[in-house]
């Protein structure tokens, strides 16, 4: 038993510490309820009792969602709205907390105007209604009572040649119980075999401590101060090993002492392959650590935005009407450099910017943008669904058909 208690003793002080957290799958299906409230909400009176019977929020996903509506019909707005909440699956995180889950899911979203557009309008079109407060407040409770936090231990890996195999703590403990089953009723002290064994056991713990402050100081590229330590430590343990072991030298027989001696020199040997594979190891690291962190400091791009007006009729704008700044009155589309000669774009959010647009749309937004919905003179807001990208080709950016920006009109 006490033997027992040593080796587990040891094997606790190696672990790693628990981490809970919420698994992928838990995350995904919270995001399905989500968007199977989410669409409920906005459908019309009509609707919501067939989409209640075709697709209950505990067991709905996306593709069911979506089936349905498509299925209805003359709901684009509702489809893309689901479709950027299908899109916060992508945000999983590991060792994602469950608290950190809930508030992302059930405020985080509604409040970021820049990341999730849709979402935002959704909740400041609701804002204050009876109804909307019941939402969040069911959505909260489903997260608090249904998220589960999983627990997961991480295992320590030792970048090592697969080829050097380790003396393990179970291996010593399956040896010492095959030795020890013969007479339970013995002591400790009443076998020099089990105390050799006990030996070979703490010199594979040692061995293993070992091999962790080695991978350590192999990440800090300190390979002279290894060595020098693998050198004076290992020396110094087996010193200490054999002092022990001559000290039963009188009781233990040629047999015992040659299998012991074996093993120790085994250990000893396995240690300088060790040393030997880090050393061959470390240079190689440094160099390729060094080439990684060249190559990503040369593609590193620096983004500019811009700002242009009214295109075109080919659906091109003029480089030299491009302003560094918002200007009222003039600006109309924000441009994004993504490279050397192309840039994303998309329609200003700001008030100005739309009533401009809108004052002559066919001028204005039709030879650069596709509405997802129809036409609405009287929208107060133009969202840009998907960007629009442009290619600066002499003197203009120029929009090819199949790259225009999608709109959505919005009242």
């Amino acid at each position: 038993m006490k033997i027992r208690k040593i080796l587990i003793a040891s094997m606790l002080a190696v672990s790693g510490l628990t981490q809970a957290q919420v698994s992928k799958d838990a995350f995904e299906k919270a995001v399905d309820l989500l968007n199977c409230k989410t669409v409920e909400l906005t459908l019309p009176k009509e609707n919501v009792q067939q989409y209640q019977q075709q697709c209950p929020c505990n067991e709905t996903g996306f593709a069911q969602i979506n089936q349905f509506l498509i299925s209805v019909g003359k709901l684009d707005a509702t489809i893309t709205l689901s479709n950027e909440v299908e899109n916060l699956k992508k945000s999983f995180k590991d060792n994602w907390k469950k608290d950190d889950v809930i508030a992302f899911l059930s405020e985080s979203i509604f409040t970021d105007k820049t990341k999730y557009q849709k979402i935002y309008f959704f909740a400041e079109k609701r804002k204050g209604k009876p109804e909307f407060a019941t939402y969040k407040a069911n959505l909260k409770s489903y997260l608090v009572n249904k998220l589960v936090e999983n627990v997961q231990q991480p295992n320590v890996t030792v970048p090592v040649h697969a080829d050097v195999q380790h003396p393990t703590v179970e291996d010593g403990v399956s040896s010492l119980e095959k030795d020890n089953v013969t007479d339970n009723s013995k002591s400790w002290f009443s076998g020099i075999t089990s105390q050799i064994l006990v030996v070979s056991v703490l010199v594979s713990l040692l061995l293993s401590f070992l091999t962790l402050f080695l991978s350590s100081k192999l990440f800090n590229r300190d390979h002279s101060e290894v060595s020098d330590n693998i050198k004076n430590y290992v020396t110094r343990k087996i010193e200490e090993t054999a002092f022990s072991r001559n000290a039963y030298d009188s009781n233990i027989n040629s047999f015992e002492l040659r299998d012991a001696n074996n093993r120790i020199r085994d250990l000893e040997f396995q240690v300088k392959n060790l040393s030997d594979k880090l050393s061959a190891i470390l240079p190689t690291q440094n160099l390729t650590t060094q080439a990684t962190y060249q190559e990503t400091k040369q593609t590193e791009t620096k983004t500019e935005t811009f700002f242009l007006s009214t295109p075109n009729s080919d659906g091109s704008f003029n480089d030299s009407s491009v302003s560094p700044t918002y200007k009222e009155g003039a600006s109309i589309y924000k441009f994004t450099k993504v490279g050397n000669n192309r840039a994303k774009f998309h329609i200003d959010e700001r008030e100005a910017s739309v009533k401009l647009a809108l004052t002559y749309p066919d001028k204005s937004i039709d030879p650069v943008c596709d509405a997802v919905n129809a036409f609405n003179p009287k929208a107060k807001r133009i969202t840009t669904v998907e960007a629009g990208e442009a290619e600066l080709v002499n003197d203009k950016w120029i929009v090819n058909k199949n790259q225009k920006a999608k709109i959505s009109y919005e009242s």
